[in-house]
């Protein structure tokens, strides 16, 4: 199984890793993890949270800083713009590489396993822990595309083995980070920088997890998870997240024993209200550092702006050549 650290993290990974042609083509998390204990000032509630709303599904959750993020169509074009830099590059070493599986932004929202627990009931019921098969982030490492030695080594601009750089190939200089390097600058207007990232919004939604998995609200919710899923004879898990990542659920397809193991979680994550807590924590601390970084927030929408422009321009280039 699959496991990703959110839904959105895995569609970058899956695109742009690959777009990097490392030596394999798909991308290679869910949030969660060990809960240890926060420093002492964030033992506290997070204050202004008032009625939790009952949430069984998380297939079409928005929060808050989403509006300030990048879109996954937005991460699926940038990838796409990214790969043809990438082969235009290559072009002129005279390498050609592997076609890679498409990318395509995914069926509803990014957040559908932030929590822990499937979607849905019926995800749990025909996909279990796993991924959809028509999302772009369930490819099986059988579905990997093995990349020549030099496409890899030209792409990164690092020799295979020793990690040592690549300054040349076949008496051409290769580009500083090879042609994935040359592929970002040129994305970046010449800039060093990584495109098509809002740094502040993905750190403030990446934080608000973090704060929420630590309000005794979250915790009590997840403990009613736990007591439920013990007296369905799952008691071994203690979080919906030690559900999801057990070792157990590897094959490349969901076992019988993975879908009633996912359909009791998902069930019980209704009767805890898992996911209505959650959400409604994270809310109110989005809310808040939505107000605190108003002006860093409404500068890197003006960049993915311009990132966007560049995105579209290399992307009709290419379209009509």
């Amino acid at each position: 199984m699959i496991t990703s650290r959110s839904v959105r993290t895995r569609l970058t990974a899956a695109v742009l890793t690959a777009l990097a042609a490392t030596a394999c083509s798909s991308g290679a998390e869910q949030d969660g993890g060990d809960r240890s204990a926060p420093p002492a000032k964030e033992q506290r509630e997070v204050p202004g949270v008032g009625k939790v709303e009952d949430k069984d599904s998380t297939s079409d959750l928005v929060l808050p800083i989403d509006a300030y993020d990048v879109s996954t169509d937005r991460i699926v074009q940038t990838g796409q713009a990214l790969n043809l830099l990438t082969k235009q590059c290559l072009s002129r070493f005279g390498l050609q590489r592997k076609e890679l599986p498409p990318a395509t932004a995914t069926q509803g929202s990014a957040h559908a396993r932030r929590y822990g627990t499937p979607a849905s009931l019926g995800d749990a019921q025909k996909y279990g822990f796993h991924m959809a098969q028509q999302d772009p982030r369930a490819l099986t490492a059988d579905q990997m595309v093995r990349q020549p030695v030099a496409v890899i080594e030209v792409s990164r601009g690092i020799k295979e083995g020793s990690g040592e750089p690549l300054t040349t190939y076949n008496g051409a200089k290769v580009p500083e980070g090879g042609c994935s390097g040359e592929a970002q600058r040129k994305l970046g207007n010449g800039k060093d920088e990584r495109v098509g990232h809002a740094e502040t919004a993905a750190a403030i939604k990446a934080r608000s997890f973090e704060i929420a998995k630590n309000d005794p609200r979250v915790i009590a919710a997840e403990q009613k998870w736990a007591a439920c899923m013990a007296g369905k004879g799952y008691g071994a898990y203690k979080t919906p997240f030690d559900a999801i990542g057990d070792k157990k659920w590897s094959a490349p397809k969901a076992t019988s024993e993975e879908i009633e193991t996912a359909a009791a979680s998902w069930t019980c994550g209704k009767e805890a209200n898992v996911v209505g807590t959650w959400v409604a924590v994270e809310t109110v601390y989005q809310k808040d550092q939505i107000d605190k970084n108003a002006e860093a927030l409404t500068q890197e929408q003006k960049a993915l702006e311009d990132n966007a422009k560049r995105i579209n321009e290399i992307i009709a280039a290419a379209g009509a050549q």
